[in-house]
């Protein structure tokens, strides 16, 4: 054995002597050990103690259907990171080890395991407005590009208020549409979108009472836009507008919601930070993709002054709907935008900044 094997296998010993490893479980699947001994269910947090030099369990992450394990979480005191194969953790020969004795008996010393799933593709329902429908629209492809082989959907659109949930409940033509949709009882993936004109939840909770009725495993989001008429409001005060509906009047809905159907997947694209970035970035002279804030010639971030998505809105949103829903490694997705600006570079940050308990659960 080299010296530098040598060394990792005390550290790993050292390390795998705490008193306690915590296994974190996404909703899409659970952790088993080989002994039997040790069931980490879906969405829980199990705390497993190590008390002596004798602990040995293989832990295995079984996800659930649709889903696939594509390996365990890379975090600070995580075990296993990046290995796809079942972890073992393993304490046992080291009696007489003062060091090892001494982590054991320290009740600080907290280790974590976490496994990731990746959905092999939803069967996914998407309603909303022009703000909204570009971005659902690019589902497919995206989708396809990054090999996820079973993504369907069926997105349904009304322009303006018209897409908000409520708006869509209370229209009887588009409500029937929907629910023939939902009807079938196999949507795993509603996705619906924010309107200020409705900003209650009424219209969100009538959507999931009728969705849950039909599949009880489906899962929901609210992909929050960015604002209408950029031009008119300063970008400083564009962008603080925007972070705090979405940190004072999206996030604290959710909570509600998950409180009202407990046990059921709730959570959030904040797709709308899309638009604040490139504004920002334009305005700081760092875009040289375009030429203008808005313009109907294709160069600019938004199409018109009301404030449609242009080309490069539309490609960076998407990507960040595509890790939002799916959990793609943006650093390594195979498709090139075709910009100067480093577009997966910023939906990767954009998903980064955003508040992880609103994140998929199933990721």
């Amino acid at each position: 054995m080299t010296l530098r094997h040598l060394c990792f296998g005390i550290f790993a010993a050292l390390v795998l002597s705490a008193c306690k490893v915590q296994v974190t479980v996404p909703t899409s699947g659970s952790v088993t050990t080989v002994s039997g001994a040790i069931d980490c269910a879906a969405g829980q947090v199990c705390d497993v103690d190590v008390t002596d030099i004798y602990f040995d369990e293989t832990f295995v992450a079984q996800p659930a259907p649709g889903f696939e394990f594509i390996g365990w979480k890379e975090t600070h005191r995580g075990f296993c990171g990046g290995n796809t194969t079942p972890c073992r953790l393993n304490t046992a020969g080291f009696e007489g080890n003062e060091t090892l004795t001494a982590i054991l008996e320290d009740p600080q010393q907290e280790f974590y395991l976490e496994p990731a799933f990746r959905s092999t593709g939803f069967k996914s329902l998407f309603m909303g407005h022009s703000f909204f429908r570009p971005f659902a629209e690019a589902m497919p492809f995206h989708a396809a590009q990054a090999g996820i082989p079973n993504h369907e959907q069926t997105v349904v659109f009304a322009g303006g208020s018209n897409g908000a949930p409520e708006a869509l409940w209370d229209n009887t033509e588009k409500r029937v549409q929907i629910q023939a949709v939902l009807d079938a009882g196999d949507i795993d993936l509603f996705v619906m979108t924010y309107h200020p004109d409705y900003p209650g939840l009424r219209g969100y909770r009538l959507w999931l009472d009728y969705a849950l009725a039909q599949n009880p495993d489906t899962r929901f989001v609210v992909a929050l836009p960015w604002a209408f008429q950029p031009g008119q409001t300063p970008t400083a005060q564009y962008a603080s507008d925007w972070h705090t509906g979405h940190a004072s009047v999206i996030h604290p809905g959710i909570d509600i919601l998950r409180g009202q159907y407990p046990g059921t997947d709730i959570f959030c694209i904040p797709y709308g930070h899309a638009a604040i970035r490139l504004r920002e970035l334009f305005d700081a002279g760092q875009l040289d993709d375009v030429d203008f804030l808005a313009s109907g010639s294709g160069d600019a971030i938004f199409s018109d002054t009301f404030g449609h998505a242009d080309d490069i809105l539309v490609d960076l949103g998407s990507l960040v709907w595509l890790q939002a829903l799916y959990g793609v490694d943006l650093d390594s997705y195979a498709w090139d935008p075709g910009y100067n600006t480093d577009l997966k570079a910023i939906a990767a940050e954009i998903m980064q900044a955003h508040d992880a308990d609103f994140d998929a659960p199933y990721h």
